[in-house]
Order: C-alpha cells, then sequence, then structure tokens
C-alpha cells in the first residue's frame, strides 16, 4: 500500500509538487517507516527544491533501511561533500567510478565538480551519466553549458537540442541553444531558438529571453523586431530605464531619430548619471543637424566617464571637425593613458597632433596601423604618407 503512496509522490514530484509529493512520501513512511522508495522519494524531492539538511536527514534514514543503497549513498555523499567534507568527495567519486554505478552517481558528481569550476572533470562525469541514461535532458544541458563556457559553441548546440526535445514545456534549454547560436554567429537561427523560448517563458525567464532577443534583432537589422520586443519589456516593467534605452536604441536603428532622442531624453530624465544615455543622445541631436546640443551631451559624458572611449573618441571627433584641435588633445591624452593599445583613440590622437607635433602625430599614426584593422588601418596608412614616413 505505502508503494502505492511512493508512485503518487514520484508524479507529484514530476509535475512540479514537491509539496504535495513529500506529504504523499510521509503518507507512505507513516505505513512502513522503512519504505526504501518512499524513502528515496524523499531524498529526490528535497533535493529539487534545495533542502539540503532535509534531504541528508531522508538519505540517512534510505540507509539505515538500505545500507547498501548506492544511489542514496552517492546522495548523502554530494550533500556531504558540498559542506566540505573531503572524503565525501573521494567517496562519491569511488561510487561512481564503481562498473555497477548508476545514472544519480555520475549525475552527483558532475554537478559537483562543475560548482567547483572542474569543468573537464565535470563534463567527463556527465559524459559517462549519457552511457546509462543516453536521453537526459538534465545531462545534456549541462553538458551544453560546459561546452559554451569551454568556448565550443558548435559543440554545445547538440546538447541543447537534445534538452530542449527531452524538456518540451522548458524555456532554459531553447534560451541557451539561442545563445550557442548566437555565438556561433548564426543570428537567424538565434532567433528562431529564441522566439520558441519564448513560447514557454515566463516570469523573470521571459525577461531574459526577451533582452536575448532584442540583442538579437538589434545585431540582425531588425528594428522592427528590436522594437517589438523591447514593448513587451516596457509592458513588463515599466519602471525599469534600462528598457526605455533600448525603446530607444531601437527607434534609432530604425531610423526614427527624433522620436529615439525623445525616449533617450526620458531615459535621462530617470538616470542623469548614465553616460551610455548622453552619448546616445548626442548622436541623436548630430543626426538631426543639432550640433550644439550634441557637443553639449558629450561634454557631460565626458566629465562623467573621462576614460570612457566611446565618448571621448565622439567628442573629440566632434571638436576637431570644428577645427579645435587643440581641446581634443587633452581629452584623448588621458583615454590614451588608460587605453595606450586603443587604435581608434591613437588614431584620432595622430590628427589631433598633425599640425602642431609631427613626431607625435608619427608615433600615434604607426600606432593606429599597427593596432587597429580594416578602415582605422587605411586612414592610419594615409595619415603616414601624408607626413611622408610611409
Amino acid at each position: 500500500m505505502s508503494s502505492t503512496h511512493a508512485r503518487e509522490g514520484g508524479r507529484l514530484l514530476l509535475v512540479g509538487q514537491p509539496q504535495e509529493a513529500v506529504k504523499s512520501f510521509q503518507k507512505g513512511l507513516a505505513i512502513d517507516p522503512d519504505d526504501v522508495e518512499c524513502l528515496l522519494g524523499l531524498v529526490r524531492t528535497y533535493l529539487s527544491v534545495g533542502a539540503a539538511r532535509e534531504a541528508e536527514a531522508a538519505a540517512l534514514r534510505l540507509l539505515k533501511a538500505k545500507p547498501d543503497h548506492a544511489e542514496g549513498q552517492a546522495h548523502l555523499a554530494m550533500l556531504r561533500a558540498q559542506a566540505g567534507n573531503a572524503e565525501a568527495l573521494e567517496a562519491l567519486k569511488a561510487l561512481a567510478a564503481a562498473p555497477t554505478s548508476g545514472y544519480f552517481e555520475r549525475f552527483n558528481l558532475g554537478g559537483l565538480l562543475l560548482d567547483r569550476g572542474d569543468l573537464n572533470g565535470a563534463r567527463a562525469a556527465y559524459e559517462s551519466a549519457l552511457q546509462v541514461a543516453p536521453d537526459s535532458a538534465h545531462v545534456h544541458f549541462e553538458l551544453g553549458r560546459i561546452h559554451l563556457q569551454q568556448g565550443l559553441p558548435a559543440a554545445a548546440v547538440p546538447h541543447f537540442q537534445k534538452a530542449a526535445e527531452g524538456a518540451s514545456q522548458e524555456a532554459m534549454p531553447l534560451l541557451m541553444l539561442s545563445r550557442a547560436h548566437a555565438a556561433q554567429g548564426a543570428l537567424g537561427l538565434a532567433i528562431q531558438a529564441g522566439t520558441q523560448a519564448l513560447d514557454r517563458a515566463q516570469g523573470s525567464l521571459r525577461r531574459a529571453v526577451l533582452e536575448d532577443l532584442f540583442k538579437l534583432y538589434l545585431s540582425g537589422g531588425s528594428p522592427e523586431g528590436a522594437k517589438r520586443t523591447v514593448l513587451e519589456l516596457r509592458q513588463l516593467e515599466p519602471a525599469q530605464v534600462n528598457y526605455v534605452y533600448l525603446h530607444g536604441l531601437a527607434m534609432m536603428s530604425g531610423g526614427g531619430f527624433a522620436e529615439a532622442k525623445e525616449l533617450f531624453e526620458e531615459a535621462l530624465r530617470l538616470s542623469p548619471k548614465s553616460w551610455q544615455t548622453l552619448t546616445a543622445l548626442a548622436q541623436m541631436h548630430g543626426a538631426l543637424g543639432e550640433r550644439e546640443d550634441a557637443r553639449r551631451r558629450l561634454e557631460e559624458a565626458v566629465a562623467l566617464v573621462p576614460t570612457e572611449l566611446g565618448p571621448v573618441n565622439d567628442l573629440a571627433m566632434h571638436l576637431m571637425q570644428d577645427d579645435q584641435h587643440s581641446r581634443a588633445k587633452p581629452l584623448l591624452e588621458r583615454a590614451l593613458a588608460a587605453h595606450p593599445a586603443d587604435a581608434t583613440t591613437n588614431l584620432n590622437m595622430a590628427v589631433a597632433t598633425f599640425m602642431t607635433d609631427r613626431a607625435a602625430s608619427l608615433h600615434h599614426a604607426e600606432r593606429a596601423r599597427t593596432l587597429g584593422q580594416g578602415e582605422i588601418r587605411e586612414q592610419a596608412t594615409r595619415l603616414l604618407k601624408a607626413l611622408g614616413a610611409a
């Protein structure tokens, strides 16, 4: 009869009702205090909700009833190893390495090693777990995460795909699949996976999916997609200033400069010390032909972050276009002191000193050519020719 309670508790755990599962297992244990299936169900349920103390107590009861229970030993060893017991870690390794070891012995070892930053060890343990549970969505998900952390997105993709297939109601595997595709530059596939994740996502995870999709649409040149996602974000959190800023970026990417300017002004009222918003607002003033306003906003941004390369170089370019090279030079010097290997800043310094300090101009133009690529290198080469050095 208690086995009926064990089966019902297992079902409740699978459908995401851990509290009800605990009640069912406890009913079974009221009938038979040594019911192994109910005790094991309690251990798994407490582990699923992070109740380590309760899980350890249930594991001890389980091992008292059946001392050679391998999964119970694996759960107890994991819990004690997580608490810093070195002997428990070695015991778990021995359990996982045994010829008869099952899924949980191997999976628990993988999770413990992953928590400790041993990616290679965790990967080996999870790959071993696949030998006994080749379709485990949990194992495939963790292997995907490890491959992604190791800079191997192509290897992560099939694992996240299998995790998404095995956990058809979960959004997280699809979100991670989207990120793996994005890491390879496959924006179309990333958007496809992200859109599928959005259909399943709730709460804070839905916000994370929307934020990822926004970046993907923006990178992929789809301002309408970016606008659509950020409008939903703003509905979810109307007071979130970052979403106002992102809305401005979406409008800017679609050429709606006047609307973007209004949004950046709104974001700035909410967060007056945001240099990113000041820089974006300056860009909109410039796009609308409002040069004095653009310069004023850039000056405010540089005052806040005097070594941040974006606003410094934007302001320097603005000043040099107005033939104020002497004002641009100290701004660039300060930025270069913090970022001496930045090609763009070196190029701008070469331009700023071109008419007044040939040696300095040569030095920074050569640095820009050595450090830069593409258009930066080409401009530096042209500058060196003009200085008679190329």
